[in-house]
Formats: C-alpha cells, sequence, structure tokens
C-alpha cells in the first residue's frame, strides 16, 4: 500500500497557553490562518486522485489540517489514535510542564549523536519522563497503518514531524509537507 505522509500545518498554541493548559492540553491548539492557508494550498496537490482515504492523528492541528485537505477533495476520513505524535510522557498521564516535555525532547533528539538513525530516541534514565522511544513510536505507526493495507491501495496519513522522521532521513518536515512509504 501507497502512503501518503503529511505534516499538520502551522500550529499556534496561543489559545492553550492562554488556557493555562498542560500536558495534553497543550495537543488542543489549532492552526495560525497562514496554517489553514498552507493546508488548502496542500488539498490542491494531485496526488490526492489517487488517495482512497484519509487518516488523522486526532491532535487539533492534524485534525483541522485534515478537514481542509477532505473539503477540497471527496475523500473519506478517518481519525487513527496510532498516528499522534511523539509523547514526552508515555505513561498515559501527560501532567508534563512545557519545560519537562522540552527537557524530553532534547534528551530524545541528543542521545545518539551522530548515529541518529540507528539509536535514536532510546530512553535515558536522565529524563525527568519516560519518553516513547524512536522504536514504540515507529511500531505503533506501522501498526496502526498495517490495518488498512489488506483494503486500500492508497491512503494519506495527516500526522507529525517527529512521526514522519521515522520513516526516511532524519531531516525535519515542513508544514503540510509529504513523504512517501509503502507499508505490506
Amino acid at each position: 500500500m501507497k502512503v501518503y505522509l503529511i505534516r499538520h500545518s502551522e500550529p499556534t498554541y496561543q489559545q492553550v497557553t492562554t488556557a493555562g493548559l498542560t500536558g495534553f492540553g497543550r495537543e488542543l491548539g489549532g492552526l495560525t490562518d497562514r496554517g489553514i492557508m498552507l493546508a488548502q494550498q496542500c488539498a490542491q496537490q494531485p496526488l490526492f486522485a489517487q488517495v482512497q482515504l484519509i487518516l488523522s492523528s486526532p491532535y487539533t492541528r492534524a485534525l483541522q489540517t485534515a478537514l481542509e485537505i477532505v473539503r477540497f477533495n471527496d475523500i473519506p476520513l478517518k481519525v487513527e489514535l496510532g498516528l499522534h505524535e511523539w509523547l514526552p510522557d508515555n505513561t498515559g498521564s501527560r501532567t508534563d510542564t512545557d519545560e519537562q516535555a522540552t527537557t524530553a525532547y532534547k534528551l530524545y533528539r541528543q542521545h545518539a549523536g551522530k548515529l541518529y538513525r540507528q539509536h535514536a530516541g532510546k530512553r535515558t534514565t536522565a529524563s525527568p519522563l519516560p519518553y516513547e522511544s524512536a522504536a514504540e513510536m515507529k511500531a505503533r505507526v506501522l501498526a496502526t497503518l498495517n490495518k488498512y493495507a489488506a483494503s486500500y491501495d492508497c491512503i494519506a496519513c495527516v500526522t507529525h514531524g517527529e512521526v514522519m522522521q521515522q520513516f526516511g532521513d532524519q531531516k525535519d518536515v515542513d508544514y503540510c509537507g509529504v513523504r512517501v512509504i509503502a507499508v505490506n
């Protein structure tokens, strides 16, 4: 099955910051006006002519991006929990502060140094949070995508930059950037 991984568009966290939300509450941030425009431009890409289904992460920034895509294309949309972003705290409680999450992410990214691709995201004991490892994240996403491999030839998934980096090079992906992978 051909899978177009699409990074969500440009987010804003102004409302969630003003509301004092932390942990999973941070994931309620939507798109900027520019982000909506970028998502609308993404929706115009010819790749959607072959897409049979769009899957989306449940995070607001991904859902809002997917909404703009389906507004321009007659493609069904399904929300999949397994497409969410990397977790700074994989216990399910997500009561972390922004500072704790930032520290966990730095440790996640720094741990491997030059051997990033082979050892990226291994959990360290120095982390203030039990973050999700790169291997756990990739396995989670593949398990989600594998559910569709027997029924579809081509799908699109609106997800997150760190998720997308697990499939290919480790370069950052632009907002609404696309990466193509195959899932058997």
